[in-house]
């Protein structure tokens, strides 16, 4: 008896690295720009550019994996679906109905990644509810599987074949009782991402940090050629250096950010307290080089 279901992948794998080659092309392009271009606002504005590009690319390229490891499996007991490593498992004793995807309407995805050839997220339905999507086709191509508190949408290559399959299995009924779970890769369930003063904190140091980047590289194009990082106490200047190292503090707080942030990951499940303290340092560590910035280009 069949237990592995296939489906379509061709689509939204050509699609999707098509869209991979439009981004990775952008970012190249934004971060050359940027390189041969004199410093200024737009050269910030081309780096994080380049750094949106980036991120969307490493994200597509993640779906793709997901996509060309993705599949259906299906006994007396459940039906699992496998998407990279990502896995739900759907008891057959928790299935209330099965629909097809041409009979819903109003149905879109609200959460997650589509294109033609790709449909997985959240969505949601008014005579249905919430729907995890893992399909390739379009909704009226999809099998709907209704559990108590959740529906899957999955799009087997052979329909009339799965759902055939599907009623038999039912019928005979399960050998086994399973649960109905879901696994995601582990860093997912790291505590940290549900610790809101962690993430706030490292959230508002590397916005700090952006600012200060885009600060410099705003003010850079007006400045001497070379400014005063000291002064005396009457304000006469006691150092005189070349404009381009206040760029110096930009990258100190890189390298703090960096290192805090690595530092805090290590300690955050042993020593909670020690990695708050090094990332409120690390906060009041990026403050401190905005208010020594913010003076050194008040004097210029």
């Amino acid at each position: 008896m069949r237990n592995t279901w296939d489906l379509s992948i061709r689509l939204g794998w050509i699609i999707g690295l098509a869209l991979v080659i439009i981004t990775l092309g952008a970012t190249v392009a934004l971060v050359v720009f940027a390189a041969i271009s004199p410093i200024s606002i737009w050269t910030f504005v081309m780096s994080i550019g380049a750094l949106i590009t980036m991120t969307l690319a490493l994200r597509l390229i993640y779906q793709l994996w997901g996509l060309i490891n993705a599949s259906y499996e299906m006994d007396r007991n459940a039906v699992i679906i496998h998407w990279g490593s990502t896995h739900y498992q759907i008891p057959m004793v928790s299935v209330r109905r099965v629909l097809s995807g041409a009979d819903i309407e109003g149905t879109r995805i609200r959460l997650g990644v589509r294109w033609p050839g790709y449909f997985v997220g959240l969505g949601q339905a008014e005579e249905i509810g919430p729907i995890l999507f893992y399909a390739t086709r379009p909704l009226a191509q999809q099998v709907i599987i209704c559990t108590e508190g959740m529906a899957y949408a999955i799009s087997p290559n052979d329909l009339t074949e799965f759902l055939q399959a599907f009623g038999e299995r039912l019928d005979m009924g399960p050998t086994q009782e399973v649960e109905e779970l879901s696994t995601h890769p582990a860093f997912l369930n790291w505590e940290i991402w549900r610790d809101r003063v962690g993430l706030l904190t490292l959230t508002g140091s590397f916005l700090l940090l952006l600012l200060l980047v885009g600060l410099l590289c705003w003010r850079y194009p007006y400045l001497p050629p070379e400014i005063a990082t000291r002064f005396t106490p009457t304000g006469d200047p006691l150092l005189t250096v070349q404009a381009s190292r206040i760029f110096y503090f930009a990258l100190m707080g890189t390298g703090f950010l960096f290192l805090n942030t690595i530092l805090g990951f290590l300690l955050y499940h042993r020593e909670r307290r020690a990695c708050y303290f090094l990332w409120s340092g690390m906060l009041a560590i990026q403050s401190i080089l905005w208010i020594a910035v913010v003076a050194i280009l008040l004097q210029q």
